[in-house]
């Protein structure tokens, strides 16, 4: 072959086994050279192909072999040499395309072949703009490659020499590093960093990467440690009474219309929004291990905006603001302020922040719009998370969309592969935190379905299995200790387990008297089934205490359904019926539970129709109407089933079984006299 065709046949080896023509012309600008006419001598003896616009090797092997006919010294300076010619086009041009491939070619080249020092800054400058190119397109794992091997360019002294290029390279490789999961390396990143920086600022924003990866993974003790630290050297100490801090920042708020609030002026200052940051993160920190602190840290991010502007963080804090009303018993209010929190982010277009705002707005509006619709919002908020690579947040995302698909009924199957799919995904990037938060639901998925093998390993284990890590984990972390009691404790009831149940009432309750200050979906459930447990131990004890707390459920759910008697009426109507059960009120109990399982199937909670069902019939049961039951458990059984939950239909088959010696199906409702479904409205209405 002729020295030009070997010569761009080399050259084209260097990019693969293919090309089109469009780059073929980019590489002829850039080098400056003709590369056409010798690749179509190629592919006049038969070395390769043109398929349209694309020039390919006839065989993987050609590409091979002419790549390896260069020296692994030549192939490195040709890599480097076609990158760098690139790199000025891609500059001359504009090209975001043509930026990719130069700093793929460079670093393929890579940092032994550079004999001017002033080319590897420029080398390691070209990789930062790539790698934020790729962050942009929410290719975190290609931004990482970038910003890895920008800082391999480096020289000796690059922290003298270019100090900025240095730390903002080590600042983003963190910054991927964490939306990929390797927490080993931000920690290597950061303690690099923490030794050479020139202040005390320049160390603020790996360091928020630091403590976002220590949350991340767990070690939410030495995350607020950190978090804490920083604070108090920025100034802003988490003290005072946060009784008159609530009373000084609703004063505060009180100033400003749902307008004016969106139209204050904008946070520039970066240390200002550092603060910002961290106060984010403690106050996350505080949920896990000092709840009744956590408000603090929200109340102060509220009066840090209205003092020094606002920001896409200022958009959270109005969300925790509104959860802690929420929490206080003002559902409106606190609703208000979702609705102003998202409109705000909206309005700064804060991309970043959009995942946590609409995830935990999400909580608060499941207690004023219908639940099921509430799913849309937290699916829109895990597309934000991704987007952005804030995976913590994004976890945060997919554990409480499980909550909501499991709370509103959505078909147990279907839950269970969401989860499985969320299991393998937390695991891949680490976030260990979330894992634990979400391990308890899928046990109670798990138990309600039945015999189910194919579970991931996670943690190392099965993940249906409660490991000792786990359990040692769940002693420092309130909120987790909570949701695991919470989960044993339904399974426990669902399945009469009545001895299990009381022990485990013994223990809840006392983590559920701590204060937890930001709302979520899941809570209103805790005030179900705990006010359902309640009242069948006061029914089987006697115990007024029981009953008291019972009637505290009745009194919190009334408020609940006061806001959206879609999600609660039924909810109400339940506990009421078990209330009229323990009072021995027959007629009243009745109507309560008819009305409960009509108002559960008017608003689409299939597994709420069921357990109504159920407890219906265990009432009709024990007041003596064995006959009047069985209907009742029949239409539990076939609503169980509708649901998924194969193992409690199985048991409750059992039950019926032993109580009326039959067998029964999932169709056996078609022989029911009393009370057909259309029998419950005229119950009702009477």
């Amino acid at each position: 072959l002729p020295d030009g065709v070997q010569s761009s046949l080399c050259i084209l080896s260097c990019f693969g086994a293919s090309a089109n023509v469009s780059f073929i012309e980019t590489l002829e600008r850039a080098l400056q050279k003709n590369i056409r006419d010798d690749l179509d001598v190629a592919v006049a003896k038969g070395l390769l192909d043109k398929i349209g616009v694309e020039y390919r090797f006839s065989h993987d092997r050609i590409q091979e072999a002419t790549y390896n006919m260069m020296e692994d010294g030549t192939r490195r300076l040709f890599h480097f040499t076609y990158g760098l010619s690139l790199a000025s086009l891609s500059i001359e041009e504009e090209c975001d395309g043509i930026l990719f491939i130069a700093v793929n070619q460079l670093n393929l080249g890579g940092p032994a072949i550079v004999q001017d020092p002033s080319q590897s800054f420029t080398v390691a400058g070209m990789n930062l703009r790539a790698g934020k190119k790729a962050m942009e397109m929410s290719d975190f794992k290609t931004a990482s490659s970038y910003m890895n091997h920008g800082i391999s360019f480096l020289r000796e002294h690059h922290w003298g020499e270019h100090y900025d290029l240095s730390l903002e390279l080590f600042e983003l490789a963190a910054k991927c590093a964490l939306s990929n999961g390797d927490h080993k390396r931000v920690s290597l990143l950061f303690e690099q960093v923490l030794g050479v920086a020139h202040s005390f600022e320049d160390k603020l924003e790996i360091t928020y990467t630091y403590v976002r990866s220590l949350l991340t993974s767990s070690c939410l003790g030495e995350a607020l440690t950190k978090g804490l630290y920083v604070l108090n050297e920025l100034g802003i100490v988490l003290s005072g009474d946060l009784d008159s801090l609530l009373v000084e920042t609703k004063s505060m708020l009180a100033e400003h219309s749902d307008e004016q609030l969106l139209s204050l002026p904008v946070m520039t200052d970066r240390t200002k929004l550092m603060a910002m940051k961290f106060l984010s993160r403690t106050q996350t920190c505080l949920l896990h291990t000092n709840p009744k602190s956590q408000p603090k840290a929200t109340l102060h991010m509220v009066q840090y905006s209205l003092q020094h502007g606002m920001s896409g963080l200022s958009s959270f804090a109005l969300i925790l603001y509104g959860s802690f009303l929420a929490c206080l018993g003002d559902i409106p209010a606190g609703y208000r302020y979702v609705k102003i929190a998202i409109r705000l982010a909206e309005k700064l277009n804060a991309r970043s922040n959009m995942c946590e705002v609409l995830a935990l707005g999400s909580q608060v509006m499941g207690y004023v719009e219908p639940l099921q619709s509430v799913n849309e919002v937290i699916v829109r908020s895990l597309e934000y998370g991704l987007a952005v690579g804030s995976i913590g947040n994004a976890m945060l995302s997919c554990s409480m969309n499980i909550v909501c698909a499991f709370w509103s009924g959505k078909h147990l199957s279907l839950v269970k592969s969401n989860v499985d799919d969320t299991l393998r995904l937390m695991s891949s990037h680490s976030t260990l935190v979330w894992i634990l938060q979400t391990l308890p639901l899928y046990r109670t998925v798990l138990a309600m379905i039945g015999n189910v093998d194919d579970v991931p390993i996670i943690l190392g284990s099965r993940s249906d299995i409660e490991t000792e890590k786990e359990r040692k984990m769940s002693e420092t972390n309130l909120h987790l200790l909570k949701v695991v009691h919470f989960n044993k404790l339904f399974v426990g009831f669902m399945f009469r387990r009545y001895d299990e149940v009381k022990q485990f009432a013994v223990a809840y309750d006392a983590i559920a008297s701590l204060p937890f200050n930001t709302i979520l979906i899941s809570h209103c459930m805790h005030v179900f089934y705990g006010g359902l447990i309640n009242f069948w131990i006061a029914r089987k004890t006697m115990d007024v205490i029981w009953f008291d707390r019972g009637e505290k459920a009745i009194e919190k759910m009334r408020s609940y359904a006061e806001c959206s008697s879609w999600n609660f009426q039924n909810k109400l109507l339940l506990l009421q019926a078990e209330q009229c059960f323990y009072l021995e009120d027959i007629e009243s109990a009745k109507r309560c539970y008819d009305a409960a399982i009509l108002s559960a199937q008017e608003h689409k909670f299939v597994h709420e129709e069921a357990l109504a069902c159920e407890l219906a019939g265990h009432f009709m049961l024990e007041s003596g109407e064995g006959r009047a039951a069985l209907p009742y458990f029949l239409l539990a059984q076939k609503k169980y089933h509708e649901w998924g939950a194969c193992a409690k239909e199985e048991s409750l088959g059992k039950f019926i079984k032993e109580q009326f010696g039959r067998e029964t199906t999932t169709e056996t409702n078609i022989d029911l006299s009393i009370p057909a479904e259309p029998d419950l409205r005229k119950r009702r209405a009477s």
